[in-house]
């Protein structure tokens, strides 16, 4: 069965699939910001409703109302008589007076529904105030500026018409006053917009604050710096949204000056914090220098929106932005430089470069719109793009954990296999360390032999014997070298099995298991001479002996070691014994007696496990025939040269 992989879906098929699932969401946004379809413009200061059905729909109604610079009039100067002419909203005047007039069908409730104009507004509905911001005054010391969002009710009369009067003052920036977005329907039209204006503020700001805990969360228990600046792209974006940090993050009481700076130091320095995001997602691309250059120019700016008077806010914020662009050129180059060196680019790359593009995109178009689209400043572009940016982020790291979790897999099972491979090793230098000392450990015993006699000048026939001995088994232990030779340089032989004479082989084990046995003061004894010839190898047929008579020898005191062989048992193969007297083979130990590295004594545990993988490769068996405290019987069998034949 085929498994798919992420790796083997097309690069933009991820990327895409997200843009679907989310552009609900962003319809849905461009619709708040767009504002409703029905748009109705004032002609002369006069709206006229009294052809459209409100009961049906919201209409925006267009910044076209009558206007009068550095003026503050009530219902009453325009009730008296004529006043100054109203004029064009070409010039940014500190305090002045908004009027319209709309004409509706009579005995009709309404509601209007809006923004406060920056920064303090006052607000007469049919010569009556029905709300204030702050204090509207015509000098700077008598103004005190406050946002705040206004529902206000209607009501046409019997005449069918409203008149509607803003007086505004604004010393805290240069750019004046202008009617905000403002929204008119049914009570219960207004009371679902309203509600639906907020569900969408709470849904992004209220997700991205989430996201900033999650991401801090991130930051503190992994150390990333990359986390760390995410969370605070998400608290920004979040507080960016102006419905949602005066209607529903901060209280109403909250400081005017406190809340503008609030917002004022978010939007300069979102931008640059975006930026330092990004950088950090590509560590070792992007120099320190530059990102420390940045990093200054970012707290510097800080600094100033903390401690200039209010009027030069708007100055450094469009001073920030600008001093983006640099860094937003060097981000480019390095990152583009760094895929066209690598030829790298996975499916976890095109959608950070992806999200990267959204993010940037919304940040341009922001900047492109926020002074001529009212509700671009107060909402903001910017946070839909973050919102597309977490979504493709979190595809791409979910993509490059997987990518790294299969690294692991792989490390791992490299590493197991290291380990195999050492254990292996491990164990063929036992093998060999046991095999080689078998042979040294015959030389030493006939040398003390030969040198006892020679000492105490009882030489004797046996004395050329024990010199032959330690001949044979020099050259035993120089073919067991050379063979180990060839085998680490690959250039390993195969074993070639031929007839061994029985008779032989058993006064070689006579001679060489002697000296051995005498250690413990046991006695050996030959049995079986006369058996046929056997088809195997001389050399391996010896180490089997010279491994069990060593280890019988071993557990054996004052007693006797007997070796046989017969060929009257079975029909094919010729059956040896090595048996003696001693201690025997407790029960728990005979489970594990032939397993590799397993000893009741604490020796090496290879000797057992090594003569029965020599009689498997001579085509026989070894097992423990008997076993109790008055002794133990190994037999192993070995083919006969005659069944071969």
């Amino acid at each position: 069965m085929q498994t798919w992989t992420s790796d083997r879906l097309p690069r933009w098929l991820l990327p895409a699939a997200a843009l679907l699932l989310i552009l609900p969401v962003i319809l849905l946004y461009a619709g708040r910001i767009t504002g409703p379809l029905r748009v109705v413009i004032p002609v002369d200061g006069v709206l006229d409703l009294t052809g459209i059905d409100l009961s049906q729909e919201v209409v925006s109604i267009q910044n076209n109302w009558d206007f009068y610079p550095n003026a503050l009039y009530t219902a009453e100067d325009f009730a008296g008589g004529p006043v100054e002419a109203a004029a064009e909203e070409d010039s940014h005047p500190q305090y002045g007076t908004y009027r319209l007039r709309i004409r509706a069908q009579p005995e009709r409730y309404y509601t209007l529904c809006s923004y406060s104009i920056d920064y303090s507004t006052r607000v007469f509905v049919n010569g009556v105030e029905a709300v204030a911001f702050g204090r509207v005054a015509d000098h700077a010391a008598g103004s005190v500026p406050h946002i705040g969002y206004m529902t206000l009710p209607l009501y046409t009369g019997a005449q069918g018409e409203v008149e509607i009067i803003y007086q505004f003052s604004n010393f805290v920036h240069r750019d004046g006053g202008f009617i905000q977005p403002t929204y008119l329907s049914t009570p219960q039209n207004i009371a679902e917009f309203n509600a639906g204006s907020d569900l969408i503020s709470l849904s992004f700001s209220g997700g991205l604050l989430v996201l900033f805990c999650y991401f801090l969360l991130c930051a503190l228990l992994q150390r990333r710096t990359a986390f760390l600046l995410l969370a605070l792209c998400c608290m920004m974006m979040a507080l960016r949204d102006q419905n949602f940090l005066l209607v529903h993050a901060l209280p109403p009481d909250t400081s005017w000056y406190f809340t503008y700076r609030v917002f004022m130091g978010v939007t300069s320095l979102l931008p640059g914090m975006v930026l330092l995001l990004l950088g950090s997602l590509y560590p070792g691309v992007v120099g320190k220098l530059p990102t420390a250059v940045h990093l200054a120019a970012m707290a510097l700016e800080a600094v100033l929106i903390a401690l200039l008077p209010t009027i030069e806010l708007v100055t450094v914020c469009v001073a920030a932005w600008s001093c983006t662009l640099p860094y937003l050129a060097y981000l480019v180059w390095r990152v583009a430089r760094h895929y066209l060196r690598h030829k790298a680019f996975d499916t976890a790359d095109a959608l950070i470069v992806g999200g990267t593009a959204v993010l940037l995109l919304s940040i341009l178009l922001e900047a492109a719109l926020v002074n001529h689209v009212a509700a671009v400043s107060r909402y903001g572009v910017m946070p839909i793009g973050m919102l597309i940016f977490n979504l493709l982020m979190a595809v791409a790291i979910s993509l490059r954990t997987r990518a790294q979790e299969i690294a692991l897999a792989e490390s791992r099972s490299r590493s197991e296999m290291l380990e195999r491979m050492y254990a292996m090793n491990l164990d063929c230098l036992h093998q060999v360390a046991h095999e080689l000392k078998t042979p040294l450990t015959v030389i030493s015993g006939y040398a003390q032999l030969t040198g006892l006699q020679m000492t105490t000048g009882h030489i004797s026939s046996e004395t050329p014997e024990n010199l032959q001995v330690i001949r044979k088994e020099a050259l035993r232990l120089s073919d067991m070298v050379t063979k180990l030779l060839e085998y680490s340089y690959g250039r390993t032989s195969e074993a070639h099995f031929t007839a061994v004479e029985v008779g032989p082989l058993l006064d070689s084990i006579r001679a060489i298991c002697t000296p051995m046995c005498l250690k413990n003061s046991n006695r050996l004894e030959i049995l079986g001479r006369n058996c046929v010839d056997i088809y195997g190898s001389g050399e391996l047929m010896l180490q089997i002996f010279i491994n069990l008579v060593t280890n019988a020898s071993r557990h054996t005191q004052n007693g006797l070691i007997t070796v046989s062989a017969s060929d009257q048992e079975d029909k094919t193969h010729v059956v040896f014994r090595v048996s003696d007297t001693g201690s025997g083979i407790d029960a728990g130990t005979l489970l594990h007696i032939f397993e590799k590295g397993y000893s009741g004594d604490g020796r090496s545990g290879l000797g057992l496990a090594i003569c029965r993988e020599a009689v498997e490769s001579l085509g026989g068996r070894l097992e423990v025939e008997h076993t109790s405290p008055g002794g133990t019987v190994f037999v192993f069998t070995v083919r006969k040269m005659e069944a071969e034949a």
